[in-house]
């Protein structure tokens, strides 16, 4: 009997009957190519079938003919399409797994950087993040949309899809319509909130008259958008109880932020709860006529999908991060494994991805979208021979590295100089938000333990500790340091590294000081999140950043919610800082007057603690000593090019699985 009672049930609606109530929500993967469904995108549907959900939410086609040629989606707005569709559809049905697509228009929402033509929407009004103003739709476009949608939900149809979800949240066009905020129109798509809502009636009466009453038709409606005289969580419902008729509408769905300030509500990180919805879902799920809701928001662990259903929250739940991360999420979690799911971080790099454009990618499952993804730990069943493997280096890249390798059968050692695995990620994992990092090490430590794997804790190898094992092959994944690599200090200057100041923090009770001034060359969330941690231990933090935007590489969602929270901690954050300048010019632009810091540190001027965040640069000490032995280990992680979280995992990962 699975630990998951209502997650394992069956649920039934529309002409549907799901084997459990797990389903994978809608996630753009950008795996098609020329409206074509590739081998990876086949496979990651096909993988997450096999991995035990019960439906599958695909990502938007093309149902327009305005939508032709979008490369990365499939198309649904002609016949000639039919064949990729059924490609899908019957890969994914053959799991005893339901398929539906998504139908979706974005209008004016836009979150890129870039100039996009050719935007709609109900009203000629800017679009909220970029200022592009759209083309309005006359009556007449509007109609002939509605008839292209139903067209394109006909040829699914046809083509073995179950049902559509109408996306009319996340401020794409259907959301556009329903608020005030962005809908200004005059005919009978416009005026009050029940003219607004007339262009989604229609929607789905085109879509019952097309398909009839056995295709299962699902409606994503915005819950709060955060929009100013946009829609709220009174309107919600009432957008709820008008919509959600049962004689046309088999499951309802909520959908928070909008294309705005507030886009990162709709994929809350590791900064909000879990399940963070989960009691304004019940809320509006009361004004849903009785059509059951798929309940949606940072569901990672079972048990919080479990606590929905079981607090009668949702009818089912839409899992999409965590099915990224590991597409046997659904499997694991109802035959009593779910300590076995590979972990999801809610770091939002999937979503960064697929908004540069670029293709779906995860932090902690490098073999998204290939047959890999589901092998899971493997039988101690060597490639080609026995090797001794000798891993120097606890962190993220080592223990990835370290866990494919003793799985694989060889005979790995692994030397760490802390007595604690994880390496620079156990600092960050107990910075704010940084909670679900721990379980990136975590899982991995725990796979080469399983696979036998001799961990040597405590020291740190030197290279007569690596000869000594007479290693076939050494994997060298000892980080990387962050020396300060400003302008010359005095002597008497003390400038601790920010990681210093963090772990400080963490052992140490109480207040800190007065000030803290911290100087960013490293330009990460990190950075930026240990600021926010430090805002409670000085009265004052300023970050001073050379960057025209702050940890400018982190995806929209992540920046928008980062600068949220250090406003409303008063941590100032002052961009496009020169780097050539000096540390007393640092602090007079900080402070607003030039004053001398002590090396006891002796506040002056308000200003306690002056630390830097640096560029990580790779320890180089063992590396070219056991060059000089002639042991050419393979450098892995930030010992050979500091990056990300993705890059260490995908790169050790790698190499533990190239040993032969």
């Amino acid at each position: 009997m699975s630990d998951f009672e209502h997650l394992s049930r069956p649920l039934a609606f529309g002409a549907l009957r799901l084997k459990n109530r797990v389903a994978h929500a809608a996630i753009l993967t950008r795996y098609a190519a020329a409206e074509k469904a590739t081998d990876r995108l086949v496979a990651y549907h096909e993988n997450r079938a096999r991995g035990g959900v019960a439906m599958i939410v695909t990502e938007a086609v093309n149902a327009l003919p305005s939508q032709a040629g979008r490369s990365a989606y499939l198309n649904a707005h002609g016949d000639d399409g039919l064949g990729e569709l059924a490609r899908l559809a019957s890969a994914v049905s053959r799991h005893d797994c339901r398929l539906l697509a998504q139908l979706q228009e974005r209008g004016r929402g836009n979150y890129s950087r870039a100039r996009v033509d050719r935007m709609v929407a109900p009203s000629a009004l800017p679009d909220d993040l970029t200022g592009a103003v759209p083309h309005a739709l006359s009556t007449g476009e509007v109609e002939a949309m509605v008839a292209a949608f139903a067209a394109a939900a006909g040829r699914l149809q046809k083509a073995g899809f179950d049902g559509v979800e109408v996306s009319a949240g996340h401020g794409h066009l259907f959301h556009q319509f329903l608020s005030a905020h962005s809908n200004r129109r005059i005919d009978r798509y416009g005026g009050d909130l029940d003219g607004r809502m007339t262009l989604l009636r229609e929607l789905v009466a085109a879509i019952r008259t097309t398909c009839g009453r056995d295709f299962v038709l699902g409606l994503k409606l915005p819950a709060e958008d955060g929009d100013p005289g946009g829609i709220d969580l009174t309107q919600a419902g009432r957008i709820a109880a008008a919509l959600c008729d049962p004689a046309a509408v088999d499951y309802a769905a909520f959908a928070w932020g909008a294309q705005n300030r507030k886009l990162h509500w709709h994929i809350p990180d590791g900064h909000r709860a879990r399940a963070s919805y989960a009691e304004q879902t019940a809320a509006l799920r009361r004004q849903t006529n009785g059509i059951p809701v798929m309940g949606l928001a940072r569901i990672v662990d079972p048990n919080e999908g479990e606590a929905m259903l079981a607090r009668d929250q949702a009818d089912f739940v839409g899992v999409g991060r965590a099915l990224i991360a590991d597409p046997a999420w659904a499997a694991k979690s109802l035959s009593g494994r779910s300590h076995a799911i590979r972990p999801c971080v809610s770091c939002n790099t999937c979503w960064g991805a697929i908004a540069e454009p670029a293709p779906l990618v995860c932090d902690t499952n490098p073999d998204l979208g290939t047959p890999e993804e589901l092998e899971g730990p493997k039988a101690p069943t060597p490639r080609v021979g026995r090797r001794r493997v000798v891993v120097v280096g606890g962190g993220i890249a080592g223990l990835s590295a370290a866990a494919e390798a003793a799985e694989a059968g060889h005979a790995v050692t692994l030397f760490h100089r802390s007595s604690d695995l994880g390496g620079r990620a156990r600092t960050a994992a107990r910075l704010p938000g940084g909670e679900g990092v721990e379980g990136v090490y975590d899982f991995d430590a725990a796979r080469a333990a399983a696979a036998g794997t001799r961990f040597e804790l405590g020291v740190t190898a030197s290279p007569e500790d690596v000869a000594s094992l007479a290693p076939d092959t050494i994997l060298l994944a000892t980080g990387a340091d962050t020396p300060w690599d400003g302008p010359e200090l005095d002597a008497d200057l003390a400038l601790p590294s920010l990681r210093d100041v963090v772990e400080d923090a963490l052992v140490r009770a109480g207040p800190m000081g007065n000030g803290l001034l911290l100087i960013d060359r490293d330009d990460s969330i990190w950075v930026y999140r240990a600021a926010e941690l430090l805002a409670d231990r000085f009265v004052s933090v300023t970050v001073l950043t050379e960057w025209e935007i702050p940890a400018q590489r982190e995806p929209l969602v992540v920046r928008q919610g980062m600068l949220e929270r250090l406003a409303a901690r008063h941590v100032r954050v002052e961009a496009s800082v020169r780097a050539d300048l000096t540390v007393d010019d640092l602090i007079d632009g900080a402070v607003g007057f030039r004053h001398l810091l002590t090396g006891e540190r002796r506040r002056v001027g308000g200003i306690d603690v002056v630390a830097h965040a640096s560029s990580r640069r790779p320890r180089a000490d063992l590396l070219t000593a056991l060059r000089q032995r002639g042991l050419g280990p393979i450098v892995i992680g930030d010992a050979y090019q500091p990056r990300a979280l993705l890059h260490a995992v995908a790169e050790g990962r790698q190499a533990g699985r190239a040993i032969r």
